[in-house]
């Protein structure tokens, strides 16, 4: 018995005697020539419901910034301040200084830290390398170039990324962990533009249809180690799990319900063809989707099915996180109320407009879906013009006031303007706004009256408008 205590005691103090491991990410330093515009580091604390955390980087009288947060896991984050925009790799334990000129962010940003050499690399990359192989060469090439072409250069462009890692000094000493997030974005963004090709060609070229495809074009979809459930850290390759069940999808032998929403395919394509906790992933995504801009009876029969079915407790709760907050914003549940100072610079509330029927929508400048929805709502405006009832107020996200202020000048879009810069804060959370564009019906009682309604382009929404007047 003396020897078991014995045992024992040497074991805690063995234990206590273990340096405690600090997971807080420190984050500092000094901009010269700072705007007006917020500086933050913004980070994914979830993908399946879309959920990002901004830590805002408060500058002092010395124009220097200090902040300490936590992040789920290894991760990519976002420096952003107005139209400037770096991404940053980060771990548990990291400190980091920036030191950088705000006229020119990415030319002057200099890392020091123990995560400074990464992230140092990281900035070369994105400065140095990806303006000439990114977005814009890759569309055209994919416009111009047979499918065993645009493969081709696909395997070049992951060799120049790989080969700019290999002949980077010190490279060989970066963090394992970094070493395989990029090798995951080099991996997976490779594979979600070569699913991505017959579409693109397809829409540059103004085709009817998309192009037939070379028989062994997809081989690589059908490597033993395709799905790897420990790159869910990265945004690329939760992207490539979607783009894939998007390609599925389009496989003849797989039929559905004329009815099917995009999001159960996706649900029930994952659930078949993703093994493991990387297709649970995506049914979180799918079930939250449907839930944010979907059809409810449909959203809650996936959440049911999924509770029953799913392995993983922490997207089981993830999931219902959502279907608990949607419930707050059901017809009939009382509008969020808020206060914000408007484009004109008046403090503007929604209460101020009760007895008045709001067509609120959530959306930015930026934003491809949101920007089609403007003319159909100006010829309902039109159509409406006689209904002194109906308010037409709009939040944007936008980061960047002045691509805001322009775009609602250029556009000509009426109605009552107001702006919070992203949807992580403010009105948009109130709302639970994930994905835009997003839309409501307020009624003249304040309460919510559509917490789904039709968009400015859709069959039915003058009806559904007017219901809302009469009520």
């Amino acid at each position: 018995m003396r020897n078991l205590l014995l045992i024992l005691l040497l074991a805690f103090l063995a234990a206590c005697s273990q340096p405690r491991v600090d997971s807080t990410i420190r984050l500092n330093g000094t901009v010269e020539n700072p705007s007006n515009e917020p500086i933050e580091f913004v980070f994914y604390r979830d993908f399946t419901n879309n959920h990002r955390e901004i830590i805002s980087l408060e500058l002092n009288e010395n124009n220097q910034f200090s902040a300490e947060f936590e992040l789920p896991g290894p991760a990519a984050g976002t420096l952003r301040n107005g139209r400037s925009s770096i991404q940053l790799f980060l771990k548990q334990g990291d400190q980091l200084e920036l030191n950088a000129d705000a006229n020119d962010w990415m030319a002057s940003l200099r890392c020091t830290g123990t995560a400074g050499e990464v992230n140092q690399f990281i900035v070369n990359y994105q400065r140095d390398l990806l303006p000439g192989i990114g977005n814009s060469f890759v569309g055209n090439a994919a416009a111009s170039l047979s499918p065993d072409a645009f493969k081709a250069i696909l395997d070049s462009i992951a060799g120049v990324k790989a080969a700019f890692l290999a002949g980077y000094p010190g490279g060989d000493n970066f963090d394992p962990a970094f070493r395989k997030f990029f090798e995951t974005e080099v991996r997976y963004d490779q594979y979600q533009r070569l699913i991505s090709y017959p579409a693109m060609y397809q829409r540059s070229n103004q085709l009817e249809q998309a192009p037939d495809m070379p028989e062994n074009y997809y081989d690589f979809l059908h490597q033993d180690n395709l799905f790897d459930d420990s790159r869910l850290n990265s945004e690329t390759y939760v992207n490539f799990l979607l783009a894939y069940l998007g390609h599925c999808a389009q496989d003849p032998a797989f039929s559905f319900m004329e009815d099917s929403s995009e999001h159960e395919i996706t649900y029930f394509l994952a659930r078949d063809h993703i093994p493991s906790t990387s297709g649970e992933y995506v049914q979180a995504i799918s079930i939250n989707r449907e839930f944010n801009y979907g059809d409810l009876d449909k959203a809650k029969a996936l959440y049911d099915d999924f509770m029953a079915s799913a392995a993983s407790e922490d997207l089981k709760q993830r999931v219902t996180i959502t279907w608990e907050g949607i419930q707050a914003l059901m017809p009939g549940n009382p509008a969020p109320d808020f206060t914000m100072t408007d484009i004109n610079g008046n403090e503007v509330s929604l209460s101020d407009f009760r007895g008045k029927v709001v067509y609120l929508k959530f959306w930015a400048s930026w934003c491809g879906p949101c920007m089609r929805q403007v003319p159909p709502a100006k010829e309902l405006k039109e159509r409406l013009s006689g209904q002194e009832d109906l308010v037409f107020i709009y939040v944007s996200i936008d980061t960047d006031t002045a691509a805001w202020r322009n775009t609602i000048a250029r556009n000509e879009i009426t109605g009552v303007h107001f702006n919070t810069p992203g949807r992580e804060r403010g009105v948009p959370t109130l709302f639970q706004v994930k994905w835009i564009p997003a839309f409501f019906i307020i009624g003249k009682d304040g309460n919510i009256f559509d917490n789904r309604p039709p968009q400015p382009a859709d069959p039915g929404v003058e009806e559904a408008l007017l219901k809302a007047l009469t009520e």
